[in-house]
């Protein structure tokens, strides 16, 4: 791939840009200051039209060909390069877009950035290369008739920063921030009919970490311990009041980094912005840090799950703020080096702030059993992967390597070195190289006069190439379940049986059964270890499946909920051994409905007042069992429980009191469809939507399908999660797939880059049926030469026949072992 950097090494942008969002057009001039490498430079210009170049004051000739905008014979060394150009904005929640909700009858429009990983080119020419770092001047011009509110990166240039508004906001809202402040800012000049706002210089940075929100929104600011101001922001038609928990996880998220990170945060503020679109979860811009709704609000009565969520998100966000924004990777083949440490961060960074989650237990069985899952496969990525072309960028994204495995392995890191050593390496290496780009061998070299032991050793075993070992005894093997064991050594700092190493342990059965026989004496962590390592033996041909069916059963009085959130996924992985209908899955059904039956029982279907964190996680749990059980008396108790006045029903149930309902009286689906399009919720709009992709009858099911192309109704960002929910239901799979089929190029327009690539990966991971891989593999084969499907693709076929081979193997097992417990 060309580096346009090796052409011109951009200092500084000034940009004046003139946005109209009515007219959907972008443009303006942008000035880059820059050093010439080369006879002819060469600037990112993807969808723009170029009006003009001008370079140290003479006209320039130019051409615009295939993304890249050339200009011809300029001198070297010192260059002032001026380009006019025009460009629109887009739907596609990349580049600048546009986002749109209701308030008050109307339609608002907004317009937002997402600039990672290669989309600032679509906004303005620029080298869009994280090694390119600059610093950027923006002003931003509107129409001076528009009431909307400009955000970006740093304080207005002229922005009073004190006093901040005191008591009562005198707008409708009653909103006490900045919000308020900046309807009036005194720098909003006025000039041929637009306003402008202009900011103050970001810190040197990359392309990709530019923003700027333009629209109507309120919001609330804070000011945390070490004095910085807070804003979170959200559209008119949210609760103004449901900013305030992210407002409480951001101050102290900042202060707990500054703290470990020794360098301190350096902006004056930083704003957060609920965008009702957007296509990831959330974007770590300095100072503007962009969400999804869901990632971001949680309201009074926010479920525990929703709050852990946003926590997890925000301070996941802010510590970009340092690794990723402060010191940037110098290539796309390193983003792990932001996204493994944030990863990880967040969990240490809620653990500080509310330890009462006991967040590390949802890392545990999410994030690391993930990495397990995935990591498995032969053609997996590894976390540092080589980058070759734009479209590979967007493949870097999976969710399980670049983000779980990596954060499962700076954990096993941080654990070998401890916490105080681990931070004061950091510290160096964020005084070393601020503002400026890395490659993971700085981090180790910065690392390593603390440990005992090598890290960039360590590290790079297990981050230049995929999979992970299986240790039995003295003996190492890596882990594989599309193919054998293969023999290959890593170098372990330590083998334990806590959940702090990528690798799982394969004990004899008489180990196995000793563990098992006091498992009350062992620890969290060692239980989670013995239960998930047991899981994924299973699925090769080291330990029968049919051995999970007794062992699940011995934790029918299981206090924890993280043990029980293994216990489930074990009740996932042998559903695959039961033909939907047939008598062995009504008898497993009744098997997981006796499980879960003495717990429920004691703890009940409705949530108590004096439920602590675990009980609230466990009857979450126990509730999706029991579901998939059928235990007709509980959705009945639960379906009593119903009311249309759905922000009344209890928040912790409330998905399955919709469950229930819906199973039961399948007509309500029309009540819930009418208020999903009403509520602007985002944690009830979730429920009340995917409530009818979970049902079994064929009119709803019909109902959800032809929600798929009305982004009317649900937005293209929600799209692709409507569709998986859909083809994971057994009911609606066939037709889902076959909407699929007649809908792609609507999909490709929909998805964008980064997430096209979610089709092929998780309906793999739901196939089950011969029938059903072959129209899989016969649809998306001759898309195998897309970069940004390949990988996908090749990984998706290899779990599929796994999963089909286990099945062969072990589904005889299974039913006779089932037989012989009922």
């Amino acid at each position: 791939m060309e580096r346009l950097i090796n052409y011109f090494v951009p200092e500084k942008y000034i940009l004046d840009l003139e946005v109209d969002k009515g007219a959907k057009t972008i443009g303006g001039k942008v000035m880059v200051l820059g050093q010439a490498k080369a006879e002819n430079i060469k600037f990112h210009a993807v969808g723009l039209s170029v009006d003009s170049v001008v370079v140290n004051g003479e006209s320039a000739k130019f051409e615009v060909a295939d993304g890249v905008l050339t200009v011809f014979k300029v001198s070297s060394g010192d260059l002032k390069v001026e380009i006019g150009y025009h460009g629109t904005l887009n739907e596609n929640m990349q580049g600048a877009y546009l986002s749109t909700y209701e308030y008050d009858g109307k339609t608002e429009v907004i317009v937002a950035t997402q600039f990672e990983s290669h989309y600032a080119r679509e906004a303005f020419p620029c080298i869009d290369e994280p090694e390119a770092k600059a610093v950027f001047e923006l002003s931003i011009s509107i129409p001076d008739s528009s009431e909307d509110i400009i955000l970006s990166n740093t304080l207005e240039l002229k922005f009073d920063s004190s006093p901040r508004p005191s008591g009562p906001s005198p707008r409708a809202d009653g909103a006490n921030s900045r919000a308020a402040a900046l309807r009036n800012a005194p720098n909003q000049t006025l000039a041929s009919g637009y306003k402008t706002i202009s900011f103050q210089p970001t810190p040197r940075m990359s392309t990709y970490l530019l923003a700027w929100v333009i629209g109507k929104f309120h919001g609330k600011t804070v000011k945390n311990a070490h004095g910085v101001e807070i804003t979170t922001y959200c559209s008119l038609a949210q609760d103004i009041d449901s900013v305030d928990f992210a407002n409480e996880i951001a101050a102290k998220s900042l202060e707990f980094y500054d703290d470990n990170f020794g360098v301190p945060y350096p902006l004056k503020k930083i704003d957060q912005v609920a965008l009702p679109d957007f296509e990831a979860g959330a974007m770590e811009n300095w100072g503007l840090v962009t969400y999804r709704e869901s990632m971001l609000l949680a309201g009074k009565n926010a479920t525990l799950g929703t709050k852990k969520g946003v926590a997890l998100t925000v301070a996941h966000e802010l510590s970009h703020q340092w690794f990723g924004d402060l010191v940037t990777m110098d290539w796309w083949d390193d983003l792990w080096l932001n996204e493994s440490f944030a990863s990880v961060m967040e969990y240490y960074a809620v653990d500080y702030i509310h330890p009462e989650y006991k967040i590390f237990e949802g890392f545990f069985t999410g994030d690391s059993y993930a990495a397990l899952m995935r990591d498995a496969y032969k053609d997996v990525q590894s976390v540092h992967q080589d980058v070759n072309s734009p479209e590979e960028i967007a493949t870097l994204f999976d969710g399980a390597i670049v983000y779980s495995k990596g954060a499962r392995l700076m954990l096993m890191l941080i654990r070998a070195m401890g916490w105080k050593n681990f931070c004061r390496g950091i510290r160096d290496y964020f005084e070393k190289f601020k503002y400026q780009n890395t490659v993971g061998d700085d981090l180790w070299a910065a690392l390593k006069p603390y440990a005992e032991f090598d890290p960039g050793k360590l590290m790079h075993a297990f981050i230049d190439k995929p999979g992970y070992p299986v240790v039995t005894g003295e003996k190492q093997q890596r882990f594989l379940l599309d193919g054998p064991l293969e023999d290959e050594n890593w170098p372990l700092p330590e083998i334990s049986e806590d959940m702090s190493g990528h690798y799982i342990l394969n004990l004899t059965d008489a180990e196995f059964e000793e563990r098992l026989a006091r498992f009350d004496e062992l620890d969290l962590e060692e239980k989670l270890r013995l239960l998930i390592d047991r899981n994924l033996l299973a699925k090769t041909e080291l330990v029968s499946s049919a051995s999970l069916l007794p062992l699940v059963a011995k934790f029918k009085n299981e206090e924890a909920a993280a043990v029980w959130n293994i216990v489930l996924a074990i009740v996932g992985n042998l559903k695959i051994f039961f033909e939907a209908g047939s008598a062995e899955e009504k008898k497993f059904k009744k098997f997981v409905g006796e499980l879960v039956a003495p717990k429920l029982a004691e703890i009940g279907v409705k949530t108590r007042k004096d439920d602590d964190e675990n009980t609230i996680r466990l009857r979450a749990i126990l509730l999706s069992l029991d579901y998939y059980a059928e235990t007709v008396e509980n959705l009945e108790k639960l379906a009593a429980m119903y009311s249309k006045n759905y922000e009344k029903l209890d928040t912790e149930i409330r998905e399955d009191i919709l469950d229930a309902k819906l199973y039961l009286e399948p007509g309500v689906i029309d009540d819930y469809l009418k208020a999903y399009q009403k509520i602007a919720d985002p944690e009830l709009k979730f429920e009340l939507l995917f409530a009818g992709t979970l049902s079994k009858d064929e009119k709803v099911l019909a109902k959800m399908l032809s929600l798929l192309e009305k982004p009317e109704i649900v937005k293209p960002q929600d799209q692709t999660h409507l569709f998986i929910y859909l083809y994971r239901n057994l009911k609606s799979r066939e037709q889902a797939f076959e909407w699929l089929t007649k809908h792609w190029d609507y999909v490709k327009k929909m998805a964008g880059d980064k997430s096209l690539d979610s089709y092929p990966r998780y309906m793999a991971n739901v196939i089950r049926a011969e029938k059903e891989y072959r129209a899989w593999r016969d649809f998306f084969e001759p898309m195998k030469d897309n970069p940004a499907l390949a990988r996908a693709i090749k990984i998706g076929e290899r779990e599929i026949k796994a999963r089909l081979k286990l099945i062969a193997d072990d589904k005889v097992a299974v039913c006779a072992e089932l037989d012989a417990i009922m």
